[in-house]
């Protein structure tokens, strides 16, 4: 119609002359509570190591979220090379454990530096590359294209590989609620929520893309606390349980606190009696102040670690 002008779609930049050297992920605000959208699509959010994985003329390069090189820990993943090169993917480095990603199995491979036993582990623990999005497809920087569009090109690029160890998983559009109780029925960590129509951002926290994490809620005991350096407040509660007659530790809880209450809470523990059978977990704080507090908490935290420590723990409250 005359006077009106057609939406243009947006471009994509020129062939690159090389890639760049690293690219800092885009990051997630985060809500409690899931929602449907049609402006959305809905995917699992990996629970496993960020990682950035470019294709170049010199081979392949992984870069985690801190630029650290992490292609010599994954051997099962030099399938990548066989992209196209000037590929750049966005993505997460999981291993998988009948079907759900293991935080504690993806530790072992990622701290583990001997080229013999990462050899061993990519064998026994293998890793899976979870790609997410095409920042570069054949030396294009597509990162200004709608998120949907890239998606396209990225379920293009795993097709062509048809490997095992690199996956473009499945996503839902609008229906978020619904996908969120199933993702937290199956026991993973939480859902991506990602607008449609939105450009990829390097290195920005935008609420283009929200995390929707799925959290336990448990009861434990108070058994003592640790201490800021220097002030009267306390910079965390130490959490236990008695097992058979005895002190089990279960870590500590630092954050959910105000400032009001870390001191509410050294005054009132300073002044318990000493726990005169404390717990020798190993994952016991060193610089745990023991305490018979009588007291009992709610602690939000996603799953507990083989050591017994809580991952992600955040205090709810005292249990009245």
């Amino acid at each position: 119609m005359a006077g009106r002008k057609r939406a243009e779609k947006p471009q994509s930049e020129p062939v690159a002359a090389e890639l760049p050297a690293r690219i800092a992920p885009m990051l997630a605000d985060s809500i409690r509570d899931p929602f449907d959208s049609p402006k959305h699509l809905y995917e699992i959010k990996w629970d496993g190591t960020r990682c950035v994985a470019f294709v170049d003329r010199d081979g392949l390069r992984l870069q985690n979220r801190r630029y650290f090189e992490l292609r010599e820990r994954y051997p099962e993943l030099e399938c990548l090379t066989k992209l196209s090169t000037g590929t750049v993917l966005d993505g997460e480095i999981v291993v998988l454990e009948n079907g759900k990603p293991s935080f504690n199995k993806l530790l072992q491979r990622d701290q583990q530096r001997e080229p013999k036993k990462i050899a061993m582990l990519a064998k026994r623990l293998p890793a899976t590359y979870i790609a997410f999005d095409t920042l570069f497809d054949a030396g294009v920087n597509v990162m200004r294209e709608p998120l949907i569009e890239r998606k396209k090109r990225l379920v293009a690029a795993i097709e062509t590989l048809n490997n095992p160890h690199v996956i473009a998983p499945d996503h839902v559009i609008e229906k978020g609620v619904a996908f969120f109780e199933a993702v937290a029925q199956a026991g993973l960590e939480g859902v991506m929520a990602k607008r449609l129509d939105k450009a990829y951002t390097p290195g920005k926290r935008s609420a283009n893309w929200v995390k929707i994490k799925v959290a336990h809620e448990e009861e434990f005991d108070i058994i003592g606390f640790t201490q800021r350096a220097g002030a009267a407040v306390a910079s965390a509660l130490v959490l236990g349980r008695q097992r058979d007659g005895h002190w089990v530790c279960y870590g500590k809880v630092g954050s959910g606190f105000t400032e009001a209450q870390r001191a509410a809470f050294y005054e009132q523990l300073a002044d318990a009696p000493p726990l005169t059978n404390p717990p020798k977990d190993a994952n016991c704080p060193p610089d745990a102040i023991w305490r018979l507090t009588g007291l009992r908490c709610r602690v939000q935290f996603f799953e507990e670690l083989d050591t017994g420590a809580l991952r992600a723990p955040v205090f709810r409250g005292l249990v009245e």
